[in-house]
This record gives C-alpha cells, sequence and structure tokens, in this order.
C-alpha cells in the first residue's frame, strides 16, 4: 500500500542509512496491519489518518519530536495511542466471561508494530532498529535504538 524506498547498500551487504520517509512508511504499514481489520472501508479512518498524522522528526506542527528523533506520530484523529487501556473486565464479569482477558494495553499492540518494522528493517539488511514512546495521551515518538 506504501512505497518503501530502500536505500544502497555498501559492500558488506547492510544498508548504508534508512530514510525516514521509509520509516514512516513502514510504521504507516504496520499500524495499518496491527490496528486495522483488513476492510478499506472500515479501516477509512484510520487511513486516512496514517496519510496525515504521521511527521519526519523536527518537522511535526507540535513540535514533540526533534531531528535527532525519526518520527512524531499524532493520535488524535485515528491512530490509537500508545498509552491506552481498555478495561472491560465489569461487562465481562456481567456477561460470564473470564474477566482475565477483558483488558486491553494499545502499548503492547504498538510494541507488536514495533516488531513488524525492526523485522521489515533487517529483512533490508538495515543494521538499525527503531521504538516507539508515547511523549503524552495524543503523540507517539519514534526513535532509533542503535
Amino acid at each position: 500500500m506504501y512505497n518503501i524506498v530502500v536505500a544502497n547498500t555498501n559492500q558488506g551487504g547492510t544498508m548504508k542509512n534508512v530514510r525516514k520517509d521509509t520509516i514512516r512508511n513502514l510504521y504507516r504499514e504496520g499500524l495499518r496491519q496491527v490496528f486495522g481489520c483488513d476492510d478499506r472501508k472500515m479501516d477509512s479512518h484510520l487511513i486516512k489518518a496514517l496519510d496525515s498524522d504521521i511527521h519526519i522528526a523536527g518537522q511535526g506542527p507540535g513540535g514533540w519530536v526533534d531531528d535527532a528523533g525519526v518520527l512524531e506520530i499524532y493520535c488524535e484523529n485515528g491512530i490509537p495511542n500508545a498509552s491506552d487501556i481498555h478495561d472491560f473486565r465489569a461487562e465481562a464479569e456481567e456477561f460470564g466471561i473470564d474477566p482475565s482477558d477483558a483488558v486491553s494495553y494499545n502499548s503492547d499492540k504498538w510494541h507488536k508494530v514495533d516488531k513488524w518494522v525492526n523485522l521489515a528493517l533487517k529483512g533490508m539488511a538495515s543494521p538499525k532498529t527503531v521504538f516507539h514512546e508515547p511523549c503524552n495521551s495524543a503523540v507517539v515518538a519514534i526513535h532509533w535504538d542503535s
């Protein structure tokens, strides 16, 4: 769905560098895979947000992530933020369902997105990895890990 730009590799077969727009496209696809349902109509709000709310670090409208970071992601228009907790234990108990599985943490899903992006980077022979960090309840920063 998104164009992934691969940088040239050096003689050793590893990538010299990874462009931030490549990471942005990987996060767009990873977030769609993890938070979407594979139905373009039902995912339309998410797809629209993925196209408009993921900014290169240092270029975001709020200035939450400086140039040393990778991305600044806004979670106000359809992208789920990394700090939300969905607790349905009371509802589960009401319907006789085991409440131990009735709590969902968005941070767990964001870790899946990080793993998906890092696996794609590994497949591109990149030595770099990335990780997410919530800045607040509406902004998630993406940083280089190594």
